[in-house]
């Protein structure tokens, strides 16, 4: 599929999606201000051909700061992806939102698309927001959750460190470090998911909540084990409690997402090992 249009296209995953799709149309900070409505129904309807698709990227994932900064949360993860859906579906272009394992509480351990959502913090509740005006405005749409997104890093400025590679900072300057162990989720290798999506686009699906992750889940201790371990750092990893480490936001406990609805992606670890591997050559 070409003409794809990419919304946060220096982001972490943005910039995966970019490597699938070379004739892309991206869109970052610098190229457009999504929040700007009208100029970004202009710019979409104003293209000289008919994308195949638009995928947004652009998302607010500072789970705490979204404490501090609510409206700002609301406006890029609900009143964004709801707008976007109607110039899409005004224009008969798919959408593709993704959305996060954090619009469920924890309660039932794992979650199928179809599970009931019950957030427990404001980036939770503006995500699940964000779905229900995909879902209320949209022709042809694709929610795709995820969870723990790590991989190359984007070439914005405001792309954000992964867990990934904030646990090797941390191994350069410590010889133990603490790391939650009650906390579980999934963890996605941003590649993996871009590819997951350009698969996806290629035969579309009944449109819908798809959950898309990397197989298996871990808390946070078991992802810096293992970090460590490919890594071949010699580390202290001592596994603490969530409360160890206060935050402004909750956090479901273990929110596991489960695809029920598309081909199973490798396992974490396999994605891990490339990754690093790949890291490890990079100058």
């Amino acid at each position: 599929m070409k003409n794809v249009v990419i919304l946060g296209s220096k982001g972490n995953l943005g910039g995966q999606l970019l490597r699938l799709y070379p004739d892309a149309t991206g869109w970052d900070r610098e190229d457009i201000d999504a929040t700007d409505f009208p100029s970004l129904r202009a710019r979409l309807s104003g293209l000289a051909f008919v994308p195949g698709a638009v995928v947004n990227c652009v998302a607010f994932n500072d789970v705490d700061g979204a404490e501090d900064r609510p409206e700002q949360a609301f406006l890029l993860n609900a009143d964004l992806p709801g707008e976007l859906a109607r110039i899409a579906r005004e224009l008969g272009i798919p959408l593709v939102h993704y959305s996060t394992n954090y619009v469920f509480d924890g309660a039932k351990g794992e979650y199928a698309e179809g599970d009931a959502p019950a957030p427990l913090s404001t980036y939770g509740r503006s995500k699940l927001l964000g779905e229900r005006r995909v879902a209320e405005n949209g022709g042809q749409w694709y929610v795709l959750r995820t969870a723990v997104i790590f991989g190359p890093k984007g070439e914005s400025a405001l792309s954000k460190k992964s867990f990934v590679d904030i646990m090797l900072d941390l191994s350069e300057k410590r010889d133990a470090i603490e790391v939650v162990s009650d906390e579980i989720n999934n963890l996605t290798y941003a590649p993996d998911l871009a590819g997951a999506t350009r698969r996806l686009l290629a035969t579309p699906p009944p449109s819908g909540i798809y959950h898309l992750t990397n197989s298996g889940g871990a808390s946070w201790f078991d992802c810096a084990r293992e970090v460590f371990r490919i890594a071949g750092r010699n580390v202290t990893t001592i596994p603490v409690p969530a409360a160890r480490f206060p935050r402004k936001a909750a956090r479901p406990a273990k929110a596991l997402l489960l695809n029920t609805k598309q081909p199973p992606l490798r396992p974490w670890q396999e994605a891990l090992a490339e990754f690093l591997g790949a890291d490890a050559k990079r100058p």
